[in-house]
């Protein structure tokens, strides 16, 4: 969990120009820790994919909220297993869209309607 935060918070700043990629392997070497190859190729894929380091992120807690909600929803017939394959299956779907058709909850879709 500590490498997936700081690799955020460089990638913000890589993308923003704050950070060399020196500088932001630099950064994950010394606090996550790790070593200096790894640290470099960090950085070069943050220079290279800017924003995919913190939309993993985002997109992780998405799935996990969803878990929780289909949890509480279906109680005692939830099953890890089945909301596991429904992801996998449907993974390039956007979440929201995951959660009105697994779920029944259509209120991050509407949002999205919102946004136009």
């Amino acid at each position: 969990m500590r490498l997936r935060a700081l690799r955020v918070i460089a990638d913000v700043k890589v993308a923003l120009g704050t950070f060399t990629l020196e500088q932001a392997a630099d950064f994950l070497q010394r606090n996550v820790p790790m070593d200096a190859e790894s640290a470099r190729t960090e950085a070069v894929e943050m220079g290279e994919l800017p924003g995919q380091k913190i939309s993993y992120q985002a997109g992780k807690l998405q799935i996990v909220q969803m878990m929780e909600e289909a949890r509480l929803k279906q109680g005692e017939q939830f099953s890890v297993r089945k909301f596991h394959d429904y992801v996998w299956l449907n993974g390039n779907v956007p979440i929201a869209l995951q959660r009105w058709e697994y779920l029944g909850m259509d209120d991050e879709v509407s949002k999205l309607g919102e946004l136009k």
